[in-house]
């Protein structure tokens, strides 16, 4: 990871100039993303990790929109001009905004998950199910007068809503699939967290720094991130960074694990575009309602670790409508008494139109 970071630093010492989003005619096979995309997560510790604990599966369907300030009221469709109505005060006018909405589950257990007694010295059982709706602010490079490039810039706001607990399904998604790949139940769901609903308000800012010939031929992304989320489930400030290297690289802002925030699309797609990546996201948790249990009635607990860390790298490959990325992620101890980091692979499949 050591080698790649310093790779890629000296790549973009090297660059002439900072790359841009490219102008709609560059004579290559390009093509312009008019409706948005919609991408396909599953996070699982089974992917070339072959555990079943601790952060054990993710799911996400997560779908946003093109840029919407090039459309008029009456080219939207009922419900994305409804929400542009009410967001009308946050939209910054000459700027890029999208919308996006997004369905996830998370799942926790202990290690031992063959017994069904109650383990209070590991982490509790426990299922997050929510829906998420997204306002992304897009700031494209402009060239200044000084003949410098400016950075590109992503803002995005991000609501979540669900539930905590049995509600969450956390029980039947699990043991259903131990079902169809015929393993043992988790035994211990009864001792999960009880049900409460949840909400998370998180806002992210990431920047992009680009060799000169990222979009059309080979080049490098620097793409570091700072944000902070507030809610019963969780409560946290972060930051991190992504580095990439490839072929026609996206002009989005990174591929992400499943987190508040972690989505984004670009105006155009290449006829082909192929880069490995690796990054990390640093965390001062100060409430994870997975290890400190319902804010609102008593239940299962285990004393956190205020500082974790995810440091992740991948491989992605896309064409004009389509991009398959593969992140295998380590995250640090997350509580007291935890023997070691968790490791988890995460698949995503994002569709452009």
């Amino acid at each position: 990871m050591k080698s790649f970071f310093a790779v890629l630093a000296l790549l973009l010492a090297s660059a002439a100039a900072r790359g841009a989003d490219l102008p709609p005619d560059f004579g290559l096979p390009f093509t312009d993303v008019r409706f948005g995309s919609v991408t396909l997560y599953s996070e699982n510790d089974k992917y070339f990790a072959g555990t079943d604990q601790h952060y054990t599966n993710g799911f996400k369907v997560s779908a946003l929109s093109s840029n919407l300030a090039r459309l008029s009221p009456e080219e939207m469709y009922a419900p994305v001009r409804a929400a542009v109505r009410v967001l009308g005060p946050l939209l910054p006018d000459g700027q890029v905004y999208k919308l996006g909405v997004s369905l996830g589950q998370n799942l926790y257990t202990p290690v031992d998950i063959d017994t069904a007694a109650f383990q209070p010295a590991d982490r509790p059982y426990a299922a997050w199910l929510y829906v998420g709706t997204t306002l992304q602010i897009y700031q494209p490079p402009r060239t200044t007068a000084s003949g410098n490039t400016a950075i590109a810039r992503l803002d995005s706001l991000e609501v979540n809503l669900g539930m905590v607990g049995p509600a969450a399904f956390g029980r039947q998604v699990q043991n259903n699939y131990h079902d169809l790949i015929k393993v043992p139940h988790a035994k211990g769901w009864h001792h999960q967290i009880d049900n409460e609903p949840g909400i998370v308000v998180s806002l992210e800012r990431k920047w992009r720094l680009s060799t000169a010939q990222a979009r059309t031929g080979w080049g490098g992304d620097f793409i570091p991130h700072v944000g902070a989320a507030v809610g019963n489930v969780t409560t946290r400030a972060n930051g991190g960074a992504e580095a990439r290297l490839g072929w026609r690289l996206p002009a989005d802002f990174g591929s992400n694990l499943i987190r508040p925030s972690g989505d984004s699309n670009s105006r155009q797609r290449a006829n082909w575009s192929f880069f490995v990546f690796g990054g990390w996201d640093t965390r001062l948790v100060g409430r994870d309602i997975t290890l400190d249990g319902p804010m609102f009635t008593a239940g299962p607990s285990i004393g956190k670790r205020k500082v974790v860390h995810d440091v992740a790298g991948g491989i992605a490959l896309g064409s004009h409508h389509w991009q398959l990325a593969y992140t295998q992620a380590r995250r640090s101890r997350e509580f007291r008494g935890q023997d070691h980091s968790s490791v988890f692979g995460s698949i995503s499949l994002t569709f452009y139109r």
